[in-house]
């Protein structure tokens, strides 16, 4: 695991949907696995640099939209410490 505040964790919530996410270490890439408190299944995004800029994805894909959306939020939070 990485080393994010101490012990690679931290809380999010968004509109009213709490959500752990943890940091990890995979083949030297930075990811985060979400892990939300409704039904929604955990969601596993990482930054991935390309000719277009930064963007966020998901691992495995299929879940564009919410690793944009999510990504964003794990960004600023991080900026924020």
């Amino acid at each position: 695991m990485g080393n994010l505040l101490g012990n690679g964790r931290f809380e999010l919530e968004v509109d009213g949907v709490k959500i752990i996410v943890t940091e990890h270490t995979v083949q030297d890439q930075q990811v985060y696995r979400l892990i939300f408190d409704d039904k929604r299944s955990p969601l596993v995004i990482t930054r991935a640099v390309t000719w277009h800029g930064d963007l966020w994805t998901s691992l495995p894909q299929g879940r564009q939209e919410e690793a944009e959306k999510f990504g964003k939020l794990v960004s600023e939070y991080l900026n924020r410490k």
